[in-house]
């Protein structure tokens, strides 16, 4: 039997689909980008610790929710599985990790390391951290973007847009439709950081759906999801570093 969401299922859907876009581009991202360049570093923190508050609050609305109508866990894909879908993913995020410490080290003093960055970054450059300090910030968002965008697109939204596909199509596409509308979504709540990186991001999303059907549960790709962050703002970070230690000194 399949149980349609209900009225607050709804609202939080319109909230991942409206004012999560609307928000993170007027309260974060439109602060930093128009920030002089001596306030970049506070501006910077800020819009990390605007989108902690906003994950986490999001993710907690969902668990009272799920609280309230007492589901189970596993609709939201938090049932752990020890399988060798979930063996083969992580063996393969072990060895993308390892290709991508090696291929990704700037050395100190490297002079044109900020300057790759920035051209690979683009407008999110300025997202990025450049200081201990900030990393220490992106670290935390990082692995709570890792465990609640994950719990709220490839949970929440897979299990909302699947209870409508399921009336339609047979397994698996009715996954196959949701883990695609959720992508969508997904990309869409990054609309701030260009239509370019729109599409990147729902790919990505797409990509993090594929790694949850695997091994038929959320946490492989809470890690693999919190390691792609991580290593991007360690990769600024270092960038930034090696530009310093270039620097002549004063």
């Amino acid at each position: 039997m399949i149980v349609l969401p209900g009225p607050l299922d709804h609202l939080l859907f319109l909230v991942l689909l409206v004012l999560v876009p609307l928000s993170d581009r007027h309260l974060g991202f439109r602060r930093l980008a128009a920030a002089p360049a001596e306030e970049v570093p506070l501006a910077r923190v800020a819009l990390y610790r605007h989108t902690l508050v906003l994950l986490w609050a999001l993710a907690a609305a969902l668990a009272l929710l799920w609280l309230g109508t007492r589901r189970p866990w596993s609709d939201l894909g938090l049932a752990f599985r020890l399988t060798g879908g979930l063996g083969g993913v992580m063996l393969g995020v072990a060895v993308i990790a390892a290709v991508l410490a090696r291929l990704n080290r700037f050395a100190p003093g490297d002079p044109s390391a900020l300057e790759k960055l920035q051209e690979g970054a683009g407008r999110l450059a300025r997202m990025l951290p450049a200081d201990g300090r900030e990393f220490s910030w992106f670290a935390v968002l990082s692995v709570s973007a890792g465990i609640c965008e994950e719990l709220l697109y490839r949970g929440f939204l897979v299990w909302y847009l699947g209870a409508y596909a399921a009336l339609l199509l047979h397994p698996p596409y009715g996954f196959v439709a949701a883990a695609a509308g959720s992508s969508l979504v997904f990309g869409l709540g990054h609309a701030y950081q260009g239509p370019r990186n729109v599409l990147v991001t729902a790919l990505v999303g797409g990509f993090l759906a594929a790694v949850v059907w695997i091994p038929g549960s959320l946490y492989a790709a809470m890690l693999v999801h919190a390691l792609m962050d991580l290593h991007a703002g360690h990769t600024s970070y270092a960038a930034h570093a090696a530009a310093r230690a270039a620097a002549p000194e004063a």
